[in-house]
C-alpha cells in the first residue's frame, strides 16, 4: 500500500498543480493524506473541492487544531498514513508522472533501502526550470543508478529535500516529533533514521520539479539571510540540532558513528555556550575545532565560525 502525505499552509497559489500531478501518476497512490496547518487562505477549500470533483474516496483532508509549523505538520501527516511506503509532498511542487512507479520499483528491487530520494530540478513561480539546480554534494549522474547516503554525511547537515523522498513504515514508526524548523528539518531526521534501520539512498533519476518562489515554508525557516544577527534563532537552531542528534544517538548501533555523534553534540553545545555567554575566549577556543566546522558544515567552517562572532558582536550589551 502506498500513501502520500501532503503538508499544506497557505498554498492556494500552487496546490492545484501539485494535486493534479499526484492524481495523474502512472501508479496511483492507495491513499492521500492532506494535513493543513490552519491556513488562512483558500487552500483547504481547494483541496476539498478537488477531492469532491474527482470522486477521491481515498483522499482525506485534516486541519490541525492549532498552527504547529511545517516540521510537526509533516510528522502529523505521516502518522495518519497507513501505507507500507509513504511519499512526502510539499504543496507547491510538481511530480513527474512516473515518480511513484519508479521509486516503488526501486524499493522492491532493493529491500535494504528504507528511505529513498529522487533527483529533481528546480522551477520558478512560472514553472520555468532553473539551470544547475537539484541535489547538492553528489554528482550529476542521471542514469537511474543509486547512491547510498551514509550516517556520517548527515551529521550536522541536511541535503535531501523532504518532498523528494519516500520512506518505509518501519522508519515512520521511529519518528519522534522533534521540531527541527530552524536549521535542519523533518527530512534530515527521516533520512538519518533510514540509515539506522537500513539504507538511505538517492535514485539518480529526475522525478520531480521543486518550486522555488521565495515563500516556501521550509526555505524561509532555514534561510539564514532572513535571520541575520538574530542570536536567539541561531541558538534555537543549535538546540534543535542537539536534540535531534541526541535522539538518533540513542538508536545508532555502529560504535564509531556513536562516538562521532557524541563528539558533534559536545561541539555544538560548546557553540551554544559561547553564543549565550558571549565570551570571546570561548570563540578563540572554538578555532581549535575548525576541522569539525569544515567536516560538519560542508566546507563552510570558517564562515560559520566567523558568523558566530558576528552574531555575538551584534548582540553585545
Amino acid at each position: 500500500m502506498v500513501s502520500v502525505a501532503i503538508a499544506t499552509y497557505n498554498g492556494e497559489k500552487y496546490i492545484q498543480k501539485q494535486l493534479d500531478s499526484i492524481l495523474n501518476q502512472t501508479v496511483k497512490a492507495d491513499e492521500v493524506i492532506i494535513c493543513d496547518d490552519r491556513s488562512t487562505d483558500s487552500t483547504v477549500d481547494i483541496c476539498r473541492r478537488f477531492i469532491k470533483d474527482n470522486v477521491l474516496s481515498n483522499w482525506q483532508v485534516f486541519v490541525n487544531d492549532k498552527n504547529v509549523g511545517f516540521c510537526l505538520n509533516f510528522y502529523g501527516a505521516v502518522s495518519k498514513c497507513k501505507g507500507d511506503v509513504i511519499f512526502l509532498s510539499d504543496q507547491d511542487d510538481e511530480w513527474c508522472k512516473q515518480k511513484i512507479e519508479r521509486m516503488t520499483l526501486c524499493l522492491n528491487n532493493h529491500p535494504e533501502i528504507k528511505v529513498l530520494s529522487s533527483r529533481y530540478d528546480v522551477i520558478d513561480a512560472n514553472s520555468n526550470v532553473i539551470e544547475n539546480s537539484g541535489v547538492k554534494y553528489i554528482g550529476n549522474t542521471l542514469d537511474g543508478s543509486i547512491d547510498y547516503i551514509t550516517e556520517r554525511s548527515l551529521i550536522g547537515c541536511s541535503y535531501i529535500r523532504g518532498f523528494s523522498l519516500c520512506l518505509k513504515r518501519e522508519v515512520s514508526e521511529l519518528i519522534k516529533p522533534i521540531d527541527l524548523k530552524s536549521l535542519l528539518a523533518h527530512d534530515w531526521l527521516i533520512s538519518y533514521l533510514g540509515c539506522i534501520t537500513g539504507k538511505t539512498a538517492i535514485l539518480n533519476e529526475k522525478l520531480a520539479h521543486y518550486r522555488y518562489h521565495g515563500d516556501n515554508a521550509s526555505i524561509y525557516a532555514i534561510d539564514k539571510s532572513k535571520n541575520t544577527h538574530d542570536i536567539k534563532k541561531r541558538i534555537l537552531g543549535l538546540e534543535e540540532s542537539v536534540n535531534g542528534h541526541s535522539y538518533v544517538l540513542t538508536l545508532t548501533k555502529d560504535e564509531t558513528n556513536k562516538n562521532i555523534l557524541q563528539s558533534f553534540i559536545k561541539f555544538e553545545k560548546l557553540r551554544i555556550k559561547y553564543l549565550r555567554n558571549k565570551n570571546i575566549f570561548l570563540w578563540l577556543i572554538l578555532v581549535l575545532f575548525m576541522k569539525n566546522y569544515n567536516k560538519y558544515y560542508k566546507g563552510n567552517g570558517i564562515r560559520v565560525w566567523l558568523g558566530d562572532l558576528v552574531y555575538v558582536l551584534k548582540n553585545k550589551g
